[in-house]
């Protein structure tokens, strides 16, 4: 905000003030000069044109207001190359010191900047290592997270294949038997589309007897 402020105070503000009122001035004056030059081109056009059988006092009325006219038309000419002039040599400075005083603010406050930056230097190498491992740590959770993906999707396709069974695998289930209850391993297959499950016994690696129990049967 303050590089803002002395933007248009030290430069814009002084630029315009010199457009407006030297520049602006000079226009003025061309205009009146053209004015002038109009006038005066077109009166002595006529005073040229004047016949010579008009009487000797109305001649040299004529000739006072050519001179008259002529006489603005150098004055007007005048000024219009005076103001020509001053613009020429005026925009020297004019223009040069509000680009060199705003040159003069930047350097300070980038000088000022430069010491504030030393200052923040150590803070600033130290979050950029923090956002670095994080971003890694971003990177490689992502990829994770995509194999991961990739290969569910995988297995939920094998398992919907045709003639695939729909989900299998070993279930402990829950017998009574003539000495209490035990534990007997089955390996399962369940076939959605038919609603069947096939179990198939397997061999128990450990087992446990209960003397009784309320749920006969309690697949888990």
């Amino acid at each position: 905000m303050m590089m803002l402020q002395n933007a248009d105070d030290l430069l814009i503000k002084p630029l315009e003030n010199f457009r407006k009122e030297q520049i602006g001035l000079t226009k003025e004056q061309k205009k009146k000069f053209d004015k002038d030059s109009e006038k005066f081109y077109s009166l002595l056009d006529r005073h040229l044109h004047l016949s010579a059988k008009k009487k000797e006092s109305q001649l040299q009325e004529a000739d006072l207001q050519v001179d008259r006219e002529r006489q603005n038309f150098y004055e007007s000419s005048l000024e219009y190359i005076y103001q020509i002039q001053e613009v020429q040599e005026s925009k020297k400075f004019s223009i040069v010191e509000p680009v060199l005083a705003f040159l003069h603010c930047l350097f300070t406050s980038n000088s000022l900047t430069f010491d504030m930056t030393q200052d923040f230097l150590p803070y600033k190498q130290q979050l950029q290592l923090s956002l670095q491992n994080t971003r890694n740590h971003f990177c490689s959770t992502r990829e994770e997270m995509e194999d991961l993906k990739k290969r569910m999707t995988e297995t939920h396709m094998i398992c919907k294949l045709p003639g695939q069974s729909t989900i299998e695998g070993y279930l402990h289930s829950q017998e009574r038997r003539a000495l209490g209850i035990t534990w007997v391993k089955y390996y399962c297959k369940y076939k959605k589309e038919g609603k069947s499950l096939i179990m198939t016994p397997t061999e128990q690696k450990t087992g446990s007897r209960q003397v009784s129990s309320r749920n006969p049967k309690t697949p888990q």
